[in-house]
């Protein structure tokens, strides 16, 4: 655990992060003052990949919205990427110095690169040395002296995880472990709130890895203040960079660093009215008048840093300002009193610890089961310095400092099956429905709601698919259209119903490909363009009182292993009534899906429990076992199969549905010492 290691693992992966995409040009077209770029669907290059490779497929994604665009023949030029057409595998070009290259020609991109940011913090070695100083910290935090505890007396109705979490501040470093609709958002606002008030003199710096969860996390810091009746400190707190949803902030304007009032109204007027993609003129148009605005807010926002109380960003923002942000405390002092890290989970343990020295006390605030950092890079020190995050490190087990550890356990989204399926598969079933919400008849009418031919009261329900999905090289990825077809009748039936409404639905695949495919079949029936298609990796943070979940080729690497649980987790984790799942025989044989499926059917398992110590007992055991549902100690479930030399067998664990390698010899034994 070294300087040169991380400076590693950081080389590493910007190595294995190109630095551009090379695509090949099918056709290219002006369009007033705008140029439409269609791209050959199956050549993508990556800086130092070779064409076509696997790994640089399913690039082309609204991700590459702003990028740099060049070319060198047939004549040199640039240009900017105003938008991205996914559906088309077409980009919008404006302030082109030249016509772009035209078919069979290559065009490249230039993505924004945050990581170069992070890496210059790591070699500037004195820095680099104080963050490194950080990392025993996280899993030994050191409690705080003096300072006054936070009660949360203004707010009874917090739930009583959420008002143990307030103890966190006394700690150098602490960990707010919310799992999804534990009200996680909520309760750092509160502690936010109630420390602002309690430490007069103090000063926050709040980050988050999104600009959508800056924004929650801002709003919730200043609805508590607002409900605390703490109307002074609303004004101290301060939302920098100029990429806010501006209609969030309707009557919350005082957190928007401008003294003009109504150029946020008109901010937000603007982007309420953003035009299709395909309307290349009108977006052309749409994008200058909301560059103008933000440029208006940004020259208004300068001295902002100097005198809020709590300011609130990006963490790529904080990386690409962080010498400002040393600026603002003398001899090298930490800037902020507290630092604050929401979603905390997907910032990666270099990029969390270049920013560490900035505050006293730091609070994560997140959930390890969901998403990690982004990572591309195979090598051992970038999974280690860049595949991880802050929470790789918090305390274990049990002893004082795990009391820097605040777990919310209680869950008002999910209908009582969906929490409790998520709970059992990722979180050793210690996650539950809250009291206030089961004592709710609002709350419990909301979640029993007809969606086609699924009745109210069923929360999980599997539609069965009979082709299986598999990668095709010209939709650049793995696709499936029967479950695309499914997923489209299903949503033109249920619109049609007149019982739900396009913002009600999210359609979750983890595939760019399947979702431009889904998109497609949505369009070709004329549904509405509010209905959300997302790849899983974009929904985090996000909710809907229906979800349904295509996985499109359970079979597919990338859905093996740990990181594909936490995406699993995501997907089934965002629905509130409905939880739809698209299966086919090899999703459900897949490591992915296969524990969902066991549990799904040993939950519909009627048949009574025999003790395995009863089996063990006789004869023929272990064979007897075979296909029984067995109780063992506290464990219930199946008997799956033996082993070759019959020595073992596979129970399969009807609360998680995960297979158990139990020794036959082990319960043979207890079962003669209790005869």
């Amino acid at each position: 655990m070294s300087l040169a290691d991380i400076r590693a693992a950081l080389t590493a992966e910007l190595s294995a992060t190109p630095e551009y995409y090379d695509f090949k040009v099918l056709h290219a077209e002006r369009d007033g003052t705008l140029w439409r770029v269609t791209l050959e669907p199956g050549y993508v290059f990556a800086e130092g990949q070779r064409p076509g490779a696997a790994s640089a497929q399913a690039l082309l994604d609204d991700s590459l919205d702003g990028a740099a665009a060049w070319w060198g023949s047939p004549t040199k030029g640039g240009a900017s990427v105003l938008a991205v057409v996914v559906e088309d595998d077409q980009l919008v070009l404006q302030n082109a110095s030249s016509p772009p290259p035209p078919a069979g020609h290559l065009i490249r991109l230039y993505p924004t690169r945050f990581l170069n940011a992070v890496a210059d913090a790591w070699w500037d070695t004195p820095w680099a040395e104080a963050a490194l100083a950080c990392l025993p910290d996280l899993s030994a935090p050191r409690p705080l002296r003096g300072g006054t505890p936070l009660t949360g007396e203004p707010f009874r109705w917090l739930r009583p995880a959420q008002r143990a979490a307030l103890a966190l501040t006394g700690f150098s470093s602490a960990f707010l472990w919310g799992p999804p609709g534990t009200g996680k958002t909520t309760t750092l606002g509160v502690l936010l709130a109630e420390y602002l008030d309690r430490h007069p003199t103090a000063r926050v710096l709040l980050l988050s890895t999104t600009n959508q969860a800056v924004d929650l996390a801002t709003l919730a810091v200043d609805k508590a203040l607002q409900k605390g009746r703490r109307e002074p400190l609303r004004a101290t707190v301060q939302r920098l960079g100029t990429r806010f949803d501006a209609a969030a902030y309707d009557g919350r304007e005082h957190l928007i660093p401008t003294q003009d009032r109504e150029l946020i109204a008109r901010l937000a007027r603007a982007e309420a009215a953003r035009p299709p993609s395909r309307d290349a003129h009108a977006l052309k148009a749409w994008a200058d008048r909301v560059s103008d605005l933000r440029d208006e807010l940004r020259a208004s926002s300068l001295k902002v840093l100097q005198r809020c109380r709590l300011a609130s960003m990006t963490t790529t923002r904080a990386a690409f300002t962080l010498k400002a942000l040393r600026e603002l405390a003398p001899d090298d002092e930490p800037p902020f009193d507290l630092l604050v890290f929401d979603e905390a989970s997907q910032v990666s343990l270099a990029h969390t610890l270049a920013l560490m020295p900035l505050g006293r006390a730091r609070l994560f605030a997140g959930d390890p089961q969901q998403l990690s950092p982004v990572q591309r890079s195979e090598d051992r020190l970038a999974r280690r310095w860049l595949g991880r995050s802050a929470f790789a490190e918090m305390p274990r087990g049990t002893g004082a400092q795990t009391a820097s550890v605040a777990l919310l356990d209680e869950q008002s989204r999910m209908a009582p099956p969906i929490g409790e399926l998520v709970s059992q598969l990722f979180y050793d079933g210690l996650l539950r429905v809250a009291a206030d919400a089961q004592a709710a008849p609002a709350w419990l009418a909301a979640r029993q709601r007809t969606l086609g031919d699924i009745p109210a009261d069923a929360h999980v329900h599997v539609h069965r698919i009979q082709t299986d999905g598999g990668w095709v090289a010209a939709e650049r990825g793995p696709v499936r259209r029967e479950s695309a077809e499914a997923i489209a009748e299903l949503l033109t039936q249920a619109l049609a119903s007149g019982q739900w409404q396009a913002e009600e639905v999210i359609v979750l695949t983890p595939f760019r490909a399947q979702r431009a495919l889904i998109r497609q079949r949505l369009r070709a029936r004329g549904l509405p363009e509010q209905l959300r298609v997302s790849t899983v990796h974009r929904a985090q943070g996000s909710e809907a009182p229906v979800v349904l979940f295509d996985p499109a080729d359970g079979a597919q690497p990338f859905l093996h292993g740990e990181e594909a649980q936490r995406l699993l987790n995501v997907g089934l984790s965002r629905a509130q009534a409905k939880l739809v799942l698209f299966v086919s025989p090899a999703d459900a044989a897949s490591p992915l899906l296969a524990p969902l499926m066991q549990r799904l059917r040993l939950e519909g398992d009627t048949r009574a429990a025999t003790p395995l110590l009863e089996l063990a007992a006789q004869p023929d055991f272990p064979a007897n076992t075979v296909g029984q549902r067995v109780r063992a100690g506290r464990h219930e479930g199946e008997v799956a199969r033996l082993s070759a030399d019959g020595q073992s067998f596979w129970f399969i664990n009807a609360r998680t549905g995960a297979e158990q390698l139990i020794d036959a010899a082990f319960w043979r034994k207890r079962a003669q010492g209790v005869g």
